[in-house]
């Protein structure tokens, strides 16, 4: 597979093209500039279909997909609805018969205000947050890995982010990412069917966290 062969197809919403490392079949939303750029693999060639901003792309090699948006997000209808559309138009080229491993990835930044300046103030202590990282009053880094079931990985990284132009109290970084490595068929329905299961278990990790502060500012009030 070439990226020749894939260009028609994504040239339209994403005229860049560039050269890459592979990566694992991983689904990352955040924000910009707080992604990290996915590991980098020497196993095979890989390329990139990017918007001309750089904000959202399509990266592709013989084995791996990925998409990714900097984007604000519009929820997950239209996010998965835009990810099966990507999908849909490489496995017509790609014709792949297997999933070995996928992936979805949730990068939160919640900018803290004068008056909410404490992580306590947005995020809660839950079975994967302990007390003692919520009740932090300066610094904060905490990560929880996890095997919620056989062949699958949650890990949740809680971290604080200086003070920036944009941001003069600083900010928190919510980083979920639910991984299953659980081998399954290729067809829409069964990665619809795993995608939402990996959705909903990461909406129910921040859900539980958020405080009322947080679910006000998300709900616009």
């Amino acid at each position: 597979m070439s990226a020749g062969a894939l260009y028609p197809i994504f040239s339209k919403e994403f005229p860049e093209i560039q050269p890459v490392g592979t990566v694992a079949f991983q689904l990352l939303i955040g924000q910009p500039s707080v992604l990290p750029e996915p590991a980098q693999s020497q196993n095979a060639a890989a390329f990139r279909f990017a918007t001309s901003d750089g904000a959202r792309f399509v990266q592709l090699s013989k084995t791996n997909f990925v998409y990714q948006t900097n984007e604000p997000y519009l929820g997950w209808k239209d996010f998965r609805t835009a990810l099966m559309q990507h999908w849909s138009a490489y496995a017509k080229v790609a014709n792949p018969t297997a999933i070995v491993k996928i992936g979805l990835r949730y990068i939160n930044r919640i900018v803290k205000s004068k008056e909410k300046a404490s992580l306590s103030d947005w995020i809660k202590a839950t079975p994967d947050l302990p007390s003692a990282l919520i009740a932090s009053r300066q610094h904060f880094l905490g990560r929880v890995e996890s095997s919620p079931s056989q062949s699958h990985l949650k890990l949740l990284t809680l971290s604080s982010e200086p003070p920036g132009p944009d941001w003069p109290q600083g900010t928190i970084i919510m980083d979920i990412d639910r991984i299953n490595m659980d081998p399954h068929g290729a067809t829409e329905p069964k990665i619809l069917e795993n995608l939402e299961l990996l959705h909903e278990d990461i909406w129910s990790s921040f859900d539980s966290a958020a405080t009322e502060t947080l679910k006000n500012y998300l709900s616009g009030k």
